[in-house]
């Protein structure tokens, strides 16, 4: 199969303009021992620096040198600066050593070339080239150190490099060898030894990087071992042996950090051997979306290429997130992931592999997915390749999850597939019969079994209050130590962690350090768990959901800080569980006081003024910020009221300042705190804060979500939602969680077992936010019972755009008596349910059907002692045991959940009873249709063990009129048809069971489709608005363009709806003064009103003028009730010809007729004078005098 090439062939042809001498043609090795051949030279003295300044300088164009060099703490020059020159430098073998002590050449523009030379013991760069083209051939850099670029720094230039050894150098964070920003970087036949670094022996920041027959060998780093890059990069025939990354990359990382610009990597005839990577990607990672809300579309290109004996906790050979993958002819062996991907791990990527080998790769056998292959939320194609003895607990070759994957053409040998979540156009075809473990698995469960850390409330002191002037939780030692979230977009995971550390610290007196980094990689878009939307960074609500969530907190120790990778494992290690999150708006001063006083520091988001910011003063360590929203979280730690406005790079408008944490580590700000102005334009959001004093030893957190919040759904009423969960061992319901929109807002939470309601119980909210409500009673629930969680409150919670998966028929939000998937609408409304363990308390079953004959029993059982109290209904009762067994007695109870109350020794318990209906009309017993619509009520009729009553006359009637020839089909079920046309109002229908009498009343409600309409008394065209709202058949409100026809009088006008329902027409001008009827229809419904339009326009009835006059002026007034008029034009109409006039600021409006029209009229004789606004008209007489 031709695999279809990307736009980065010009990286291959860089890489093959360049000489084609391999750097070793022998086969790779575990080890690798490279020895350089020096040229055995003449001893000859050593020169100085300045010697070799004077030697250039004297030289024109090159110079060949003749002796080595060394640098002289006498030397005055320190430096060799070649500007804008072309120059050239043979070295003839020689040695430039500076000692440790200096940096050997600097350029500016121009080109240096290099060959045949040994540059030691450099400090710093050992050349630094700037704008220009700097190429080196044969030579030798070795022993240089610095902070990044000890070998070559290129900024902005073109840099190649031909059979040269980088060995032994040391940089503290980046490049190692080189390092290279907006520049172009050649390399061919290089050999890069044990250079120690940060990140890298190659680091290339927004620049390109081509290699070519190099070799890579016995060097340990972070992250990067070898060469990372954030731009194009093109690998062929190299080798990477023994090297290891104590985090992620072991070899190879590319990393995207502009949205606007694809990254893109080709690996070609290459070998990785023996690379390690403590994290991601054990030789090679790759992040194609980087950080943002893009997604990118780079690709990687991997061909002829062997990958043997590399590992990492996650893809022990190849991890990519985002972007194309393409895998073609190439090898993997003896590869090992401790955790998914023993081979490869992808994410959100486009993955072909085709004609590629996997065997003897390795995903933990007790834990781990996919032995050679773990595909992640994709598409993915793998075709004409052969999976071997890869190991792994599930999918010993293939683990796909969410992905859209077609698998094809391949073979399988002691290997399988697991599946889960496939998307719609998956398929495996030609791959034998025993390829398929598991296929499709739909199972869902994000239920938290074990309890979290033991937590001892030792609550510390905080000397302050809300009413200070100042205040610090840093002054008190009530924080944890400024940390440096470093090149990875985590702040918010850095603001967050430091508040839970503090309040921590404040209930219990003890420090902990917990993991950002599993905060984070949980919430990303390559997490099973995380939202969909941050490909890096995050928000206040993803960070408070974690730790509500229980998803953690972990400890730094067991997951450490990567600002490179972002896979990590749930940790089912116990973890410091909390129940409340917090939330307060920032503005809300005392109340961020109180609760900075009280528990602790806050989460709070801000805009992030760097060092080089013009928000920023370095003077007083202070942002104040007039433009700019948040960006940025940290940890709200204090406050001082008389921190001066001048203390701001820019004034701020007035004194005080918040005192906050940030996480760009102690040499930032005042040891890494600032001060941040009370009126800086970021600060309108809420700050999160976390407590400890509402905790319980609760054992398990049955939860339909776990990462995020994105708003509240908006309703003038309040909002009824729901979940409903399988207990699976047997539970004690104790505790419901949700998030709240406000503070001391009310809410009603109701339990049902098994469909019925069996326990309510209202209250208000302590704060806005998560926050767990302990119930009052502990409800028991037997393995397998369904229970369901009801919460009214004034807003409803939604997350969207999660990976969480949506679950049908089980989370709904209810009105009117239906329920709505939420599922179906993409949609989730997080409830979580705290519990205890089942104890086995009760036997037999305690859900029944509704029998009029049958007493209810439940027997308890594991009681200590001789006896117990219980209550039911409200009544106290004791129950004498017998080997700690009781058998209580309920009688006959009518449909419905109760409750039976053990007071045992240690604790209560609620036992639920559920009588359910033996009418079923699938829990809704009244209906609404509107009017002149047929409805359909169906019910399903069971006998006492709840089996149908097929083919069974029944007992029904409609408005007690019985309906005849009642009988239920051959599953039990009823259909009566409802037509309940001009009867507006009520009906009922009377259902009877006829094995057990059980009685149903459903209610039949028929409104009409029209809400709103009044009748209207106006002034002529005043602008009112005639406006009427609508409803559909099943009497809801319509949404836009249902098409309304509105008549009034004889006039016709077509209105359609707006997305409320409402069909509005504004009065117009042809409707003229009078009384009229409006009519209204809708889907063969007609309402009527009363339209009363009052005059506006007078003028004088009778006006008198003398055939002699010289002229006459005619007045109207234009007035609504006495209110004027103004600026409207009058037309007065007098013997076919007419004068206008606009009206004044008294609502008066005059014209004058002149002489000549006047000796046109005719003396005795009477005219009609029209006067008229708009359609409106009214008459005058004019009498003509002699």
């Amino acid at each position: 199969m031709k695999i279809h090439r990307i736009s980065i062939v010009f990286l291959f042809l860089l890489v093959m303009t360049m000489g084609v001498v391999c750097a070793e043609d022998s086969t790779v090795q575990d080890t690798l021992d490279v020895n350089g051949t020096d040229v055995s030279l003449p001893d000859t003295p050593v020169k100085s620096y300045d010697d070799l300044y004077q030697d250039i300088k004297q030289s024109k164009y090159s110079i060949g040198l003749e002796s080595d060099y060394k640098y002289n703490t006498s030397d005055t020059h320190k430096v060799i600066e070649f500007t804008k020159q072309n120059y050239h430098i043979d070295g003839n073998g020689h040695t430039i050593d500076a000692d440790n002590k200096t940096i050997m050449f600097k350029m500016t523009g121009g080109k240096l070339k290099l060959t045949n030379l040994k540059i030691l013991n450099a400090k710093g760069n050992a050349i630094d080239v700037r704008s220009g083209t700097l190429e080196t051939i044969n030579v030798t850099f070795e022993n240089s150190f610095g902070d990044y670029g000890s070998s070559v720094l290129a900024v902005g230039s073109t840099y190649s490099s031909t059979n040269d050894k980088f060995t032994n150098n040391y940089v503290k964070d980046e490049g190692s060898a080189i390092y290279a920003t907006q520049s172009t970087i050649e390399i061919e036949n290089g050999t890069f030894i044990n250079n120690t670094a940060k990140w890298g022996m190659i680091y290339g920041d927004a620049s390109t990087i081509a290699v070519a027959n190099s070799i890579f060998a016995n060097t340990t780093s972070k992250y990067a071992t070898a060469i990372f890059s954030n731009k194009d990069t093109a690998i062929r025939k190299s080798k990477f042996i023994n090297l290891a990354a104590e985090l992620t990359g072991g070899a190879v990382a590319v990393k995207c950090n502009n949205q606007k610009q694809k990254s893109t990597l080709a690996i070609i005839d290459c070998e990785f051997t023996n690379v390690t990577a403590a994290r991601n990607g054990g030789a090679v990672f790759v992040d194609i979306n980087g950080m943002g809300l893009v997604k990118n579309t780079g690709e990687v290109i991997i061909e002829n290429t062997v990958f043997d004996k590399n590992s990492a906790e996650f893809g022990g050979a190849l991890l990519q997130l985002g972007g194309k993958l393409t895998v073609e002819n190439s090898t993997f062996t003896n590869n090992n992931a401790k955790e998914y991907g023993g081979a490869i791990y992808t994410s959100q990527v486009t993955v072909n592999i085709n004609n590629a080998t996997f065997e003897n790769n390795k995903a933990d056998e007790d834990n781990g997915r996919g032995g050679a292959v773990y595909l992640d939320y994709e598409t993915a194609t793998v075709e004409n390749s052969i999976f071997k003895n890869n190991i792994a607990q599930d999918g010993l070759a293939i683990f796909s999850f969410g992905t859209q994957y077609t698998i094809k053409d391949s073979q399988f040998e002691n290997n399988g597939i697991f599946t889960r979540f496939d998307i719609d156009g998956s398929g495996i075809t030609n791959c034998g019969e025993k390829c398929n473990e598991t296929i499709n698995d739909r199972s869902v469960s994000y239920l938290i079994r074990y309890n979290g850390q033991t937590i001892e409330l030792n609550p510390q002191p905080i000397n302050g209050s809300a009413k200070d002037s100042y205040f610090s939780l840093r002054d008190l030692n009530l924080v944890t130590d400024v940390k440096n979230q470093g090149y990875m977009g985590a702040c918010w995971a850095f603001g967050a962690a430091g508040a839970f550390e503090s309040t921590y610290l404040v209930a219990t007196g003890q420090t902990i350090d917990i993991s950002e980094n599993n905060i984070q990689n949980l919430a990303l878009p390559y997490s099973e768990y995380g939202q969909n939307y941050h490909t890096e960074g995050g928000d206040m609500d993803m960070s408070a959901s974690y730790f509500v969530s229980w998803l953690g907190s972990v400890n730094t120790t067991d997951d450490t800080y990567d600002e490179l990778g972002k896979v990590s494992s749930l940790k089912y290690t116990p973890g410091i569980n909390t129940v409340d999150a917090v939330y307060i708006n920032i503005t809300n001063r005392n109340a961020i006081k109180e609760f900075l006083t009280t528990y602790g520091a806050m989460d709070l988001y801000v805009y992030g003024a760097n060092s080089q910011d013009n928000s920023y003063s370095k003077q007083y360590s202070s942002v104040y910020n007039s433009k700019n929203k948040g960006n940025h979280y940290v940890t709200l730690v204090g406050w001082d009221d008389t921190f001066s406005k001048d203390h701001f790079a820019t004034k701020a408008p007035g004194n005080g300042a918040w005192i906050c944490k940030n996480s760009w580590g102690t040499d930032w700000g005042d040891g890494g705190y600032f001060y941040l102005s009370y009126y800086d334009k970021s600060l309108k959001e809420n700050a999160v804060g976390f407590t400890f004093d509402k905790l319980n030893d609760y054992e398990k957190l049955y939860q339909n979500e776990v990462f995020g919040l994105h708003g509240y759904s908006s309703s003038k009423y309040n909002t009824t939602y729901s979940q409903k969960y399988t207990s699976e061992d047997g539970d004690k319901i104790a505790a419901v969680g949700t998030y709240f929109k406000k503070a001391n807002s009310p809410y009603t939470i109701t339990v049902y077992v098994e469909d019925s309601p069996v326990y309510t119980q209202s209250g208000t909210t302590s704060h806005a936010g998560y926050e767990a409500v302990k119930l009052n009673k502990n409800i028991l629930v037997k393995p397998n019972d369904t229970f369901e969680i009801r919460i009214t409150a004034e807003s409803m919670p939604v997350i969207q755009k999660t990976r969480n998966l949506f679950v049908n028929n089980v989370n709904f939000v209810i009105a009117n008596g239906e329920k709505t998937d939420l599922a179906k609408e993409n949609l989730i409304a997080p409830i979580k349910v705290y519990t205890y363990h089942y104890q086995g308390n009760i036997t037999g079953d305690n859900v029944h059907y509704y029998d009029n004959a049958t007493n209810i029993t439940v027997t308890v059982q594991n009681i200590n002692g001789t006896s117990i109290q219980y209550s039911f209904n409200n009544t106290n009762k004791t129950l004498n045991l017998t080997d700690g067994t009781g058998v209580i007695e309920l009688g006959v109870l009518p449909t419905g959940g109760y409750l039976i109350t053990l007071n045992c020794a240690d604790e209560n318990i609620s036992i639920p009873v559920s009588i359910k209906t033996t009418i079923f009309s699938d829990d809704q017993k009244s209906m609404t249709i509107a009017y002149d619509v047929k409805g359909t009520f169906v019910v399903q009729f069971l006998d006492s063990e709840g089996n149908p009553l097929a083919n069974t006359n029944v007992t029904a009637k409609f408005d007690n009129q019985i309906i005849s020839g009642a009988e239920t089909d051959e599953n039990g079920t009823l259909s009566i048809n409802v037509f309940a046309k001009n009867t507006i109002g009520k009906h009922y229908i009377d259902y009877v069971n006829p094995k057990n009498g059980e009685i149903l009343k459903v209610t039949v409600n028929v409104v009409s489709r029209f809400v709103g309409n009044s009748n209207i008394n106006m002034y002529y065209y005043d602008g009112h608005i005639y406006k009427v709202r609508v409803k559909d058949d099943k009497g809801n409100y319509v949404g836009k363009n249902q098409v309304v026809t509105v008549k009034i009088g004889k006039q016709k006008f077509t209105v359609k709806t707006d997305a409320n329902g409402y069909a509005k027409l504004k009065i117009p001008y042809k409707v003229t003064p009078g009384t009229y009827t409006v009519s209204t229809t809708y889907k063969g419904q007609t309402v009527k009103n009363k339209l009363v339009v009052k005059q506006v326009l007078k003028t004088t009835k009778t006006v008198s003028v003398k055939k002699s006059a010289k002229k006459l002026v005619l007045k109207a007034t234009l007035k609504k009730g006495k209110t004027a008029i103004k600026s409207k034009t009058i037309k007065f109409k007098v013997n076919g010809k007419t004068y206008s006039a606009k009206t004044n600021k008294y609502g008066i409006a005059k014209v004058t007729i002149k002489k000549a029209a006047i000796n046109k009229l005719k003396a005795g004789k009477k005219y009609t004078v029209k006067v008229s606004y708009l359609s409106d008209t009214v008459k005058s007489t004019l009498k003509v005098r002699r």
